[in-house]
């Protein structure tokens, strides 16, 4: 087994990378048997949990990353992730992604999931606010184009949905390509 937390994650993530998620589940239970106040243990054992379809048990995973390191961006976002769109918790995840966004404000695309989350949930107000805050960081960013025009249309607004057309016009095909 890899010695360092750092050694440790490298590792995590190439078994991530490959798939081989019964194999991440094994090393991040081992690791937490080593060492139970690592939160990158109980992270990864919750992104191992999730891909294997076991999500009550990533949710319970992720919780207790983020009681041992409550300032963990990549935690807040899983988990917010999982409770929008796996475990039906939807307005939960939004609360949690904008956790996630107080630790990194400058994260375009948890701006622009949150964008899509907001106008998911009928908050068309908080979406176009949040595409406007993901577009801040990256004029270019799609689907904070696309979140900023879907929000304004519910909102009423045609001249921000004809400016995020005219924007989305005038960008290179390649930038069309998915982000995630």
């Amino acid at each position: 087994m890899a010695s360092s937390s750092e050694e440790k994650v490298h590792f995590a993530r190439a078994l991530c990378e490959n798939g081989q998620w019964p194999d991440v589940l094994l090393f991040a239970q081992e690791w937490q048997a080593q060492n139970p106040a690592d939160a990158k243990a109980w992270f990864y054992a919750g992104v191992a949990l999730a891909s294997l379809g076991r999500l009550a048990e990533a949710e319970t995973s992720y919780r207790r990353a983020l009681a041992i390191d409550g300032e963990d961006f990549k935690s807040w976002n899983n988990l917010a992730a999982l409770l929008f769109e796996a475990l039906n918790h939807p307005v939960e995840g939004a609360e949690c992604l904008a956790r996630a966004l107080q630790i990194d404000p400058g994260n375009k695309l948890g701006w622009a999931n949150l964008a899509s989350m907001n106008g998911q949930l009928g908050r068309h107000a908080q979406a176009l606010d949040c595409a406007e805050r993901a577009l801040a960081l990256d004029p270019q960013m799609v689907e904070a184009q696309l979140h900023r025009a879907r929000a304004a249309r519910a909102l009423g607004k045609p001249e921000i949905v004809r400016a995020a057309s005219e924007a989305l016009a005038k960008l290179p095909v390649e930038k069309f390509k998915r982000t995630r």
